[in-house]
């Protein structure tokens, strides 16, 4: 059986009151340097995202959640003349440890952030993962993203 694969990933967005934690991508990283983002990324082969989304965050961040305690989820698909890719996101609020930079490589800074005051530049999508959870919206896409 032959399986075609659309390239995925998964973030989860940790939320405490009014605010969001957010990673600031390093300088050496080569998508998306020096953003700041959600915790995530690839989906491994045969893993689900809510999967993907929380051993991310275990690994990038140190902090352990439990598939039950998303409670809000939106699916984004993200179409560009090079390809095509879907993102997960998943809103937790509860969970264990407090969150630290485990991967300094890939990030340089931590901190929570008003939803309504994010800091730039964020990844874009990362903010539409956003809307879209706080609006209850499903399901989003962007089209021809650089």
């Amino acid at each position: 059986m032959t399986r075609t694969l659309v390239p995925a990933a998964a973030n989860l967005i940790c939320q405490h009151g009014s605010h969001v934690l957010l990673i600031k991508r390093s300088n050496k990283t080569t998508v998306w340097p020096n953003f700041w983002a959600f915790p995530g990324g690839k989906v491994d082969d045969n893993e689900f995202f809510r999967e993907a989304a929380l051993r991310e965050a275990r690994e990038e961040i140190g902090i352990n959640g439990k598939p039950e305690d998303i409670k809000e989820e939106t699916i984004t698909m993200i179409r560009s003349i090079q390809w095509t890719k879907v993102v997960y996101f998943g809103r937790i609020e509860h969970y264990e440890n407090a969150p630290e930079i485990l991967e300094p490589t890939l990030a340089t800074d931590l901190a929570w952030f008003p939803i309504d005051d994010l800091p730039e530049p964020m990844i874009p999508h990362h903010k539409t993962g956003l809307e879209a959870i706080l609006k209850k919206i499903g399901y989003t896409e962007i089209d021809n993203i650089v």
